[in-house]
């Protein structure tokens, strides 16, 4: 008997996409649900060393088949890196963030894009599957260590 409601969760999410259940796409799942931010494929195979023997290979296709049934967002960094998270109404769409120096990948909070319709319908000839916003700098931490120090005289 399952007990855990996150591993209810994703027993459930698999089966409102139409996925078989496999013990390994239970895994990724369950390391999806509780990610507080976005997670690299080196991340989510780290988590999985604890819970399951899962090469690189059958990793990417589990995530490429949750991003092809709307499981997941992937999400690309200034970078070049990919990263990925759950796409569900408690987890709308939402910028992110990168820095440049460290590598920290965060969520923002989620921006009013009022003016969508318009962009949208002005152009008759664009089809739009997708909108994405990151941004890339410095965090705080890096940004405050690159900051000249002041020295007391």
């Amino acid at each position: 008997m399952v007990t855990d409601s996150k591993h209810k969760d994703a027993l459930l999410t698999l089966q409102k996409a139409g996925i078989s259940k496999t013990s390994q796409r239970l895994a990724v799942l369950d390391i999806l649900l509780k990610a507080t931010t976005p997670l690299s494929v080196n991340t989510i195979r780290q988590s999985l060393e604890t819970k399951a023997n899962i090469d690189k290979v059958t990793v990417y296709r589990i995530l490429t088949l949750f991003r092809q049934r709307g499981i997941i967002r992937e999400i690309a960094s200034a970078g070049g890196a990919n990263y990925f998270e759950m796409a569900t109404l408690e987890n709308p769409l939402h910028p992110h963030f990168s820095c440049r120096n460290c590598g920290a990948f965060t969520c923002l909070a989620p921006l009013p894009f009022t003016q969508a319709p318009e962009l949208i319908l002005s152009k008759d000839d664009y089809s739009i599957d997708h909108i994405e916003i990151n941004i890339s700098g410095l965090c705080a931490c890096c940004h405050n260590a690159t900051k000249p120090q002041k020295t007391m005289v």
